[in-house]
């Protein structure tokens, strides 16, 4: 295997680095695409819900669903890393009521 002098080492590690930053900014630029899309869309669902006469409750889930998603598009732009939401956490299972536990 044929040796490689100090500067060509050197420029193949700026190489790397310049590529691993490229990548990470297409990354980041698909995750701002694709947070934008999440939050047009409910923006969509908030505006039917209002326009169809939906019970208050269900504005206001879509309402939520729509400010957190704004949250996490404004996040992802101004380069922050969002914190996780309550729907990617996984869900806790159900302590055991006392009922269920009587034999």
């Amino acid at each position: 295997m044929k040796e490689i002098d100090e500067k060509t080492q050197q420029a193949l590690l700026l190489f790397n680095r310049r590529a691993e930053a490229a990548e990470k900014e297409i990354e980041a630029a698909n995750k701002i695409k694709k947070a934008e899309k999440i939050k047009d869309e409910a923006v969509v669902a908030l505006q039917k819900a209002k326009d169809s006469g939906s019970d208050p409750e269900i504005i206001a889930e879509a309402e939520s669903s729509w400010r957190n998603a704004l949250d996490t598009w404004q996040r992802l732009r101004d380069g922050e890393t969002p914190e996780e939401t309550p729907e990617e956490t996984p869900e806790e299972t159900p302590e055991e009521t006392p009922e269920e536990t009587k034999d």
